[in-house]
């Protein structure tokens, strides 16, 4: 369940908080329990109140980071109306994320590459968010006319596919260092991705 999804709570905000700057400060592997639980002045058994396990905490701190990007991605893909523009924007703000994102959680990218698990219900999460997100944006690009007609299987296969590419790509970019080398170029591969290379006749 995305953070989103979870009524507002000022202890659970305040767990998130201290679990993403110790998480951010120590990595996953070195932040315990006891830590969080000190670091916002409560016992050891109230945190489990909210969260059982440290990995729960970190998907919740994970969760609601996605939660902020999607709503910054949503709030861009709204201010245009063409169907290629919403997809541009909905590239280069995920994409252009990144560098925060290597800065806010560089330290624990070692414990996701070690343990891949730790990111395995945050993904599939993400996919079906992402996969509606682009299925909707092809719909309405082929109701303006923008986005030549496909079949229900085809827009299925594409939405997929654009979706794993652009995970793929999140994914080395976080965690390879390669960022720096395609950030002036997200303009370019969101065109590209969009409406390919080749010469129109």
């Amino acid at each position: 369940m995305s953070n989103s999804q979870v009524v507002k709570d000022p202890v659970r905000e305040e767990i998130l908080r201290k679990a993403a700057e110790l998480l951010g400060r120590f990595g996953f592997k070195k932040t315990t329990m006891e830590d969080i639980a000190r670091a916002i002045g409560k016992s050891k058994s109230a945190l489990y109140y909210y969260y059982k396990t440290k990995e729960e905490i970190f998907e919740a701190v994970v969760a609601e980071d996605m939660d902020e990007s999607r709503c910054m991605t949503e709030e861009k893909m709204n201010s245009v109306e063409s169907a290629p523009e919403k997809f541009r924007l909905m590239f280069t703000t995920i994409f252009g994320s990144i560098r925060e994102k290597i800065d806010k959680f560089s330290v624990f990218r070692a414990d996701v590459m070690e343990n891949p698990a730790l990111m395995e219900n945050i993904g599939k999460e993400r996919d079906v968010y992402m996969e509606n997100l682009l299925r909707n944006l092809v719909l309405y690009g082929i109701e303006r006319g923008e986005i030549r007609k496909m079949t229900d299987e085809e827009i299925s296969v594409w939405t997929k596919v654009t979706n794993m590419t652009m995970r793929a790509i999140g994914q080395r970019l976080f965690l390879e260092d390669n960022f720096a080398y395609v950030e002036k170029h997200l303009d370019f591969l969101a065109a590209t991705m969009l409406n390919g290379i080749v010469v129109k006749k």
